[in-house]
């Protein structure tokens, strides 16, 4: 895999004190003589991964002193500045404003195993591990720390058993911790980051991928979003440590949808983004409000229940990514709406809402008949508006973008202006992930996630039996989902089936597939973002899908074509007269494995086109925020709160692993806490892709 050379990269290693500090500011007096240079200034500069406190450090003869809570240091010019952590040494360079690993490393290869070993070091030995608040190394931590502890030019696996190792032998918290090629990416990934914030030179990586349509050349330039702490949601409730764990509240996650914007008169890009119900955990069966002795229902935890999704301006600039507005959505000018599900009808999702407590409580975090749970975001230009669908209709609202206020709001149902009544029978969880506009025809084309979960009369999901197979849920193994295209100028919509193929998902199920967003390229061709947990060892992978809507595609809107059709592509034999095998579907190939590209996170939600030959994408971080089960020390346990059961007082009383005595929200993984922001240009333009012939 091959890189493009830092942008600007010789100003910037100038500036982070690389080279031989020559070219001074004086020079020999006229008419020979003799003088003396003036005597060198003190200077102060930055030791940047994030601003990094307490690394120690002897500039020229000074004594050794420590960076401050900015990452700050005090040096002269000409002087070598030698940086360590306790005992162990991190290298030397020449006094200068910014001084990173890559100055350490003595290159300009932001992958280089120097640089990054110094980098997972960092971040390893950060007091909380979360480089985003800045890094601080402890007095305890300098202390237990060795020199020649770490060889820096090691190749990455040796580096990280010698580290793990290292970790092993400090004290708590250090020592719970670990790093393997996950935490690698991390740890540059951030860095890169820090590299286009701080310093306004971010980084582009050169590959190429090789797939149906050719050898693609490839460009990625990632960011980080960063925000204000005025845009962090409160945490609501009164858990000591869930306040622990988010001081400043959940983090922002404006990254369910994207819409390019613009480019603003300062060169930078501009974008529409859009978080989606807001901060919410999983939850245990729990009674059903007023349902009756023994009833119960999935459920959502809802820590910050009073909160409105909401919409915001992204900047991609000279500062990197950064979160500059947010408007929340309002049913109408006073009336802000939240991410609440409702309770019954179109919409309801059948999960009670719960509060941190696992218990319900109407006066804190009832059901909302007007909640919306968004998944997209669409910039109608021609309408001046904003489009954006969600998870709980599955409905397609629009919106005004001064004030945030939903001016219509499209739903399933039987009439000629609603929305497909099948729609309806989306999975909960799994609605309408994806959204675009066709910008020649002004019409919304959408799909759900995965494939429908139609049920019996007792609320009981539908199965079919494949040949040669058993019975088997029709939302596990149904092999398409639903694909919309609504027009607002008719109000009318037609559906076709987008294909799956269960045998690249986890346990041969297309249930396991979860489609991402997409883009309209025209001429009923898309780019759709296809994840889901692979066959295998089940981790979740992540592709762009190049698409084409064939013009004699199937419409599958009318009513006979309900869930029999479902049905029939599993049996391979007609259901009810319904015969999957003469519907005419859309055709998809691959365009880029984003995991090959280095994508860590694993919901990929956002993609917008900012140019004919360049993608936006961005990730929902979940708000930053996961569920922990607790045994009665505190300790956490394996295992997965839904697995349990509680009674109305939100007390665990069965199904959760053995030794549990609790659960909470807390911190979730550091993979997924970044809101990622990349951009990516190929070597072709996006209008010309086209798939190969059938």
């Amino acid at each position: 895999m091959g890189w493009l050379a830092l942008v600007g990269a010789g100003a910037v290693l100038t500036a982070c004190g690389g080279g031989n500090g020559g070219g001074g500011g004086w020079s020999f007096p006229v008419g020979g003589g003799t003088t003396n240079p003036p005597a060198a200034q003190s200077k102060t500069g930055t030791f940047l991964d994030a601003a990094v406190e307490g690394l120690d450090y002897v500039a020229g003869s000074a004594p050794k002193a420590a960076t401050n809570a900015k990452g700050e240091f005090i040096c002269k010019d000409g002087e070598t500045v030698t940086f360590s952590a306790g005992a162990l040494a991190l290298g030397s360079a020449a006094c200068g404003d910014a001084i990173t690993p890559l100055t350490l490393a003595g290159g300009s290869d932001v992958k280089a195993d120097a640089v990054v070993n110094r980098l997972l070091a960092l971040q390893s030995f950060d007091e909380d591990r979360d480089p985003a608040n800045g890094i601080r190394l402890t007095p305890a931590l300098k202390a237990a720390l060795t020199a020649g502890a770490l060889d820096f030019n090691a190749a990455p696996d040796a580096f990280h058993t010698a580290l793990n190792a290292v970790l092993a032998a400090l004290p708590a918290p250090y020592n719970a911790r670990m790093v393997d090629s996950n935490r690698r990416m991390l740890a540059r990934e951030h860095f890169e980051d820090t590299l286009a914030s701080r310093l306004a030179a971010p980084v582009t990586e050169a590959s190429t991928q090789t797939n149906q349509l050719g050898a693609i050349g490839i460009a990625v330039t990632r960011y980080q979003l960063q925000a204000d702490t005025r845009f962090h949601v409160p945490y609501e409730g009164d858990s000591a440590d869930i306040k622990a764990d988010f001081p400043q509240g959940f983090l922002p996650a404006y990254g369910s949808g994207l819409a390019f914007k613009g480019k603003a008169d300062d060169g930078a890009l501009e974008f529409y983004a859009i978080t989606d119900r807001g901060p919410n955990g999983d939850g245990p069966t729990a009674p059903v409000p007023g349902g009756g002795d023994g009833v119960t229902s999935i459920s959502k935890v809802f820590p910050a229940p009073s909160f409105a999704p909401s919409f915001g301006i992204v900047r991609v600039g000279k500062t990197g990514a950064v979160l500059s507005t947010s408007v929340p959505l309002k049913r109408d000018a006073n009336t802000k709406i939240t991410g609440l599900p409702p309770r019954s009808g179109v919409g309801s999702t059948g999960e009670t809402p719960l509060t941190d407590q696992y218990k319900f409580d109407e006066a804190k975090a009832g059901y909302d008949a007007h909640g919306l749970d968004p998944e997209t975001l669409v910039l109608d230009k021609a309408r001046n508006v904003l489009w954006t669908s969600d998870e709980y209709g599955p409905f397609i609202a629009r919106l005004n973008i001064a004030s945030g206020v939903i001016e219509k709001k499209y739903a399933p149902g039987p009439g000629a202006t609603d929305l497909p009544a099948v729609l309806a029978q989306r999975r909960p969880n799994r609605g309408m992930e994806g959204l675009t506009l066709d910008a020649a025809s002004g019409v919304l084309h959408g799909f759900l996630q995965s494939p429908i979960d139609p049920r019996d009369a007792n609320g009981k999901s539908i199965k079919a039996k494949p040949p040669g197979g058993s019975n088997t849920d029709v939302r596990h193994i149904a092999k398409f989902t639903r694909w919309l295209a609504f027009d607002p100028a008719t109000e009318t919509s037609k559906l076709y089936a987008y294909p799956i193929d269960g045998s690249q998902y986890d346990k041969d199920r297309t249930g396991n597939a979860k489609l991402g967003d997409m883009v309209s390229l025209g001429n009923g061709r898309f780019i759709v973002i296809e994840q889901g947990a692979r066959k295998g060892d089940g981790k979740v992978f992540n592709k762009l899908m190049l698409v084409e809507l064939p013009a004699n595609a199937t419409n599958i809107a009318a009513p006979e074509f309900n869930h029999n059709l479902e049905i029939s592509s599993i049996t391979q034999a007609p259901s009810n007269g319904v015969d999957y095998s003469t519907v005419v579907t859309m055709r998809k190939t691959e365009l880029l494995d984003l995991n090959v590209l280095g994508w860590l996170a694993e919901k990929a939600e956002g993609l917008t086109i900012v140019d004919d030959q360049t993608l936006a994408l961005v990730n929902d971080n979940d708000f930053g925020l996961g569920t922990v089960l607790l045994a009665a020390d505190g300790t956490r346990l394996a295992g997965s709160v839904e697995d349990c059961t509680v009674n109305v007082k939100g007390e665990l009383i069965s199904g959760c692993p053995a030794g549990t005595a609790g659960a909470r929200i807390t911190r979730g993984s550091d993979l997924e806490r970044p809101t990622r922001i990349w951009l990516i240009k190929l070597d072709r333009k996006l209008s010309e892709l086209r798939l190969p012939a059938s």
